[in-house]
């Protein structure tokens, strides 16, 4: 069990090896920072996309 405030996850020993990989190369100080940076990048990304799709629509 998790400690209080945490949670588990199961993913694929691939999707682990990338996570590691990402971790030595760029310096992150474990998997769990690698995990939070790579869904604050997916939550920008979608934010552009919608912002983009936004200015599109109001330019019409």
């Amino acid at each position: 069990m998790s400690p209080e405030g945490y949670s588990s996850i199961t993913v694929p020993d691939e999707v682990f090896e990338q996570g590691t990989t990402v971790m030595i190369e760029y310096g992150y100080k474990s998997v769990a920072d690698v995990v939070a940076t790579a869904s604050a990048v997916a939550l920008e990304r979608d934010e552009a996309q919608l912002a983009q799709i936004l200015a599109k629509q109001l330019a019409k």
